[in-house]
């Protein structure tokens, strides 16, 4: 990696949790990896192991807790009728009919011990060993056994995540394979393969990244690019030799506001130090462009009262403010779950409110004091000019 890409990523406070460097312009010939950038195009970018694992589009596993099944059994003849003649009539008559066709039947654990999440190993497998002693008293475990097996059709696992959300599970062989997996696993964490790290639009799973290795002193080669004029992004490996292609040029504006969050917001910083020191559980990251908060009817943000002091803003002209705050703001959230002695387990959520300068363009004449610092605190990246408007903190009930 060049001197220049080494030290900017080392100037992010001083080599601890960091996301991406700053780009630089290269005129180095790549065609013996295939890649052929328009002139002049070419700039490299020094990435984390974060954004490298943020960034990959190949698949991950992560742990949820097996607490159940969906048995879909055979449908009869009559039932397949049944389920064709709906699709073409009427929604009311379609309920009807469907309200007389057999569902499939969901089973439940009904152990609500819960494995927290504990610093202890010892005390871990004293609690692993309570819910292996209450598995024959459990509901799924007494009703799997009771099963017909020819009159089954599908068997799905159903999966509990943190905050109650849950998921399907896709089983693996016959259905005898299938009904011992849920006996010897029902209540346990299981390994669940997702398609990749980036769930959704702005949305990335963390739990498929090992904190533990963080290394701040490590990182890779991301290159973005013009070919025949259209965008391209990739990372090369350590033998820089391309590791995979980037389907989505947006994420390199995800990465760079990822970055100035982490700088900008010290509470969201010690987040993430928490989770690569192994204090606590990364859960999900997400780049939230819909924000539902209405500043327009909220007290200011901190920022802002605190520039309106310094200037002693009259209350009159700080409404003028608040028609702006509402627009072009992005929301960088991080989910959490810290360790504990006591397994206490619940999610932490911190969010940086992001606000694009632009959106404070009419108060460059209205209020140019109040424009001027503001703008002293944006930061300059290739996602734009944004500044810190807010931070937004909150956790789930226990």
């Amino acid at each position: 990696m060049s001197a220049d890409l080494k030290s900017g990523r080392s100037a992010v406070d001083g080599g601890n949790i960091w996301i991406i460097s700053e780009g630089r312009h290269s005129e180095e010939d790549l065609s013996a990896l295939d890649i052929f950038a328009d002139q002049g195009t070419l700039k490299e970018y020094a990435v984390s192991d974060i954004a490298h694992y943020l960034l990959n589009p190949n698949p991950i596993e992560i742990k949820k807790r097996l607490i159940g099944c969906e048995v879909h059994y055979r449908k009869r003849r009559r039932t397949r009728i049944k389920e064709k003649i709906s699709r073409i009539c009427p929604r009311r008559i379609r309920k009807r009919i469907i309200a007389n066709i057999p569902q499939p039947e969901v089973i439940i654990s009904n152990c609500k011990l819960n494995m927290p999440v504990l610093k202890d190993p010892e005390l871990t497998a004293h609690f692993e060993n309570l819910l292996e002693l209450l598995k024959s008293y459990d509901s799924v475990t007494k009703k799997l056994p009771q099963l017909r097996l020819r009159k089954i059709e599908h068997l799905i696992g159903i999966c509990e995540d943190f905050g109650g959300n849950l998921s399907y599970l896709k089983l693996q062989g016959g259905h005898e394979d299938k009904i011992k997996y849920l006996m010897n696993n029902v209540s346990r964490e299981v390994g669940v393969v997702l398609r990749k790290a980036c769930l959704a639009d702005g949305l990335f799973e963390l739990r498929g990244f090992d904190f533990a290795s963080f290394n701040a002193d490590k990182s890779h080669r991301l290159l973005s690019f013009l070919q025949e004029g259209e965008p391209k992004l990739c990372v090369l490996n350590g033998e820089n030799i391309v590791s995979h292609w980037i389907d989505d040029v947006q994420f390199l504006r995800y990465m760079h506001l990822l970055e100035h969050s982490i700088r900008a917001n010290p509470v969201l910083k010690q987040a993430f130090n928490l989770c690569a020191s192994g204090q606590a559980i990364a859960i999900k990251l997400f780049f939230n462009k819909k924000l539902e908060v209405d500043y327009s009817k909220a007290h200011f943000p901190k920022v802002y009262r605190e520039v309106f002091n310094t200037y002693n803003v009259a209350s009159n002209k700080r409404n003028l403010v608040k028609p702006s705050l509402n627009y072009l703001q992005i929301g960088v959230s991080l989910n959490y779950v810290p360790l504990s002695e006591t397994g206490d387990d619940r999610m932490y959520t911190h969010i940086s409110v992001l606000h694009d300068l632009r959106a404070l363009e009419p108060l460059r004449t209205n209020l140019p004091q109040v424009y001027s610092e503001i703008s002293k605190g944006a930061f300059m990246s290739e996602a734009g000019r944004f500044y810190l408007l807010d931070c937004i903190e909150g956790h789930s009930n226990a």
